[in-house]
């Protein structure tokens, strides 16, 4: 009897083929088993029936007759493989083979890059090329990154030509991301939106920081804040999130890790902040911005026009953000240094208005309502995140029996236990930083002009009593952390040609104690003396620094700190012109963008910086008076990372004088990978360097 001939109705499974292909295999075995046989066509070498409904043929016995004469039996053993054909992802995620193209450049990028090399961060490595692909904003975001990347190298990393309407894939670029925007824009604030609001956030200040769009990047950061903050917080909108992942506290963890070098890289930006909320007039009303962060100023400088900076970040931030971060109450952010404590009633009063514009209110310090009563409203905090305690249900701390720096071993045992104290250490110290910004804000340095006032300024600094206890605490808890790290560090040297990767780690630690013991020496308000004496730390800073730089993987792009920051303090703080010089050549020779960083922005300050040092050393005065003089240099960056400000002095051709002189540049670079630096009149921003330098 021939096998009944199914219609395509009857076939429940959407994929027709395969379905087919396992109904008719279930009728040929249930018509073997009442002793029926499959009608064959005799057609060789593979019956068409078999090939039509099966998709392959099991051929015929051969007997001892001759191959003329055929047997109806199936030979089992002789089966042929079933091939399934792959489903075309084209058709599924994208609508064309360059969408792809473009999704797996950033999947390159995401696993191989955005960590930094050092240490590879789940979230780049697993998490984000895993979810991009599913989630229609977060692809969309992935696409612009990876047409992004593609524009780059077509021209050959350079930006001015890259960037431009003839660029198709910048522009296909532009068209992906305003396609996340809007997709963010729309999304309902339901428990996935969230998580995708979180992570399209990181993928938005990847792709502004590619093309330097500070002013948009930096929205996009107060944003991630905000969200942050309001886990931190445990808000009302946080429980929503509370299903952001099977394990929601390992997910936290990993965005958390990814925004802590965010959060220390937008401080040098934060004199824009500043500015913004408090106008000139606002200030002198309140008698200055007290507390502010380690490169936030008091600048008096007018902010950008509105239709400079705030209309396109507004449009880009107010797609970045969860619709429910837009309507809900504000958090109660704050900075790593400072405690949290219960929001006041007049808080609570201001945490019912939605917050909308630049930046995010979300992530600034709530101010005392206006109605409230006729007294001016308190400093707010520069965008920060709050500290997550074992008290937030979506934030797990690590289980560590480190809790006091009282209990420092002599000797560290492992590099967990090294780098658990460093956090301690960390963050006493970070305490006293908002003193120092403070106290060097209120010095005035820039309309000093007599250098007998300057150097009673300078002077009077250490003699602060809270500032020479940070020095005193500072040094205490640096030697006894050195001495107990030394000998891991000197053990991971020795057996760094069987674990490099571990020695690495261990150089990379070295580096950040480096830099901590230089901020503690507080140069700028110091002697010549101290100054030269640290020039064996800047030697180290630079030999680690290039050896790490070396060791990873690099595509001019990266999501971590680096070590631009380190190398730049050597480039424009050391005493000895060889080791300012290394610093520089390091950082021309390995060129990367660390997010907000730009090697070759900090590279080009540096280049101004030893233009001053030849003009301080060209006059033949005493070194004591050229360190004096050197002593009045100033970086700021203003109007949210668009413009740099370089303040020296030079002499004045007529009268002999030497006098503090602003100089301002954008960030874009000429050929020569310089700035072209105009000078303006002074303004009274504070400088990111505090008293580094």
């Amino acid at each position: 009897m021939q096998a009944s001939t199914w219609s395509t109705a009857d076939v429940p499974c959407p994929d027709y083929r395969l379905a087919r292909t396992g109904y008719t295999s279930l009728s040929i075995s249930l018509t073997l088993h009442r002793k029926r046989h499959v009608k064959c066509d005799e057609t060789r070498p593979s019956c068409l029936n078999c090939m039509k409904w099966r998709g392959y043929c099991d051929a015929y016995a051969e007997d001892d007759a001759g191959p003329s004469k055929a047997s109806g039996k199936l030979i089992h053993t002789k089966k042929a493989p079933l091939i399934v054909t792959e489903p075309v992802v084209n058709t599924i995620c994208f609508t064309n083979d360059q969408q792809r193209a473009y999704f797996n450049e950033w999947s390159a990028l995401s696993v191989t890059y955005l960590s930094g090399g050092l240490v590879q961060t789940r979230l780049w490595t697993a998490t984000m090329p895993q979810l991009t692909l599913q989630e229609p904003t977060l692809r969309y975001a992935a696409m612009a990154i990876g047409a992004l990347r593609h524009a780059y190298n077509e021209e050959g990393h350079s930006m001015a030509s890259a960037l431009t309407i003839n660029n198709k894939h910048y522009m296909n670029a532009i068209t992906y991301y305003c396609e996340a925007l809007r997709l963010q824009s729309k999304a309902r604030p339901t428990r996935e939106g969230l998580r995708t609001a979180m992570l399209s956030s990181l993928l938005f200040i990847c792709f502004e920081t590619q093309r330097a769009n500070m002013p948009v990047a930096l929205k996009h950061i107060t944003h991630g804040f905000s969200m942050l903050n309001e886990l931190a917080a445990c808000t009302e909108k946080a429980p929503d999130l509370v299903s952001i992942a099977p394990a929601p506290p390992s997910l936290v963890q990993e965005i958390l890790d990814c925004y802590k070098p965010l959060e220390l890289q937008s401080r040098s930006f934060m004199g824009s902040y500043q500015k913004f909320f408090f106008p000139p007039s606002q200030r002198q009303q309140q008698g200055g911005i007290p507390g502010g962060p380690p490169e936030a100023g008091r600048g008096t400088g007018s902010p950008s026009p509105a239709g400079e900076t705030q209309a396109p970040a507004d449009t880009a931030s107010s797609q970045s953000a969860s619709p429910a971060a837009v309507s809900s109450p504000a958090s109660q952010p704050g900075t790593p240094w400072q405690s949290q404590t219960a929001p006041s009633q007049s808080d609570k009063t201001q945490q019912t208005t939605p917050h909308t514009g630049l930046p995010s209110p979300a992530s600034q310090g709530s101010p005392q309502s206006q109605e409230s009563g006729p007294s001016p409203p308190r400093p707010q905090r520069p965008p920060g995140i709050l500290p997550f305690t074992k008290h937030s249900p979506y934030f797990r701390p690590k289980q560590s029996s480190i809790h006091s720096l009282e209990e420092l071993p002599r000797v560290f045992s492992s590099a967990d236990e090294a780098q658990g104290y460093w956090g301690l250490l960390q963050r006493q110290m970070v305490q006293y930083i908002p003193i120092l910004s403070v106290t060097t804000s209120q010095l005035n340095l820039p309309q000093v002009q007599d250098e007998a006032e300057l150097d009673m300024k300078l002077s009077s600094v250490r003699q602060n009593p809270r500032i020479s206890r940070f020095v005193a605490e500072s040094r205490y808890w640096l030697q006894r952390w050195i001495e107990a790290y030394d000998p891991l560090y000197h053990a991971a040297a020795r057996n760094k040609e069987r674990d490099l990767q571990a020695y690495l780690q261990a150089a990379n630690l070295r580096i950040e104690y480096l830099i901590l013991y230089i901020y503690t020496a507080i140069p700028r308000f110091s002697g010549l003396i101290t100054a030269k004496g640290l020039t064996p730390q800047y030697r180290e800073i630079n030999t680690l620094a290039e050896m790490l730089l070396k060791a990873r993987p690099n595509c001019g792009f990266a999501m971590d700190s680096g070590w631009t920051w380190p190398l730049f303090v050597s480039a424009f703080g050391c005493r000895d012109p060889s080791v300012r010089a290394d610093a520089i050549r390091i950082l021309g020779e390995y060129p990367i963008r660390n997010a907000l960083r730009d090697s070759r922005v900090f590279r080009a300050i540096a280049l101004k910086n030893q233009l001053a040092e030849e003009e301080s050393a060209s006059c033949g005065d005493d070194e004591q008076l050229q360190w004096l003089r050197l002593r009045r240099r100033e970086v700021v960056f203003e109007d949210f990372g668009t413009n740099i400000v370089f303040r020296s002095a030079k002499r004045e051709q007529e009268t002999g004088r030497w006098v503090v002189v602003e100089e301002a540049a954008n960030f874009t670079l000429q050929a020569d990978g310089t700035l072209d630096w105009h000078v303006q009149p002074i303004s009274s921003s504070t400088s990111i360097l505090s008293g580094v330098c």
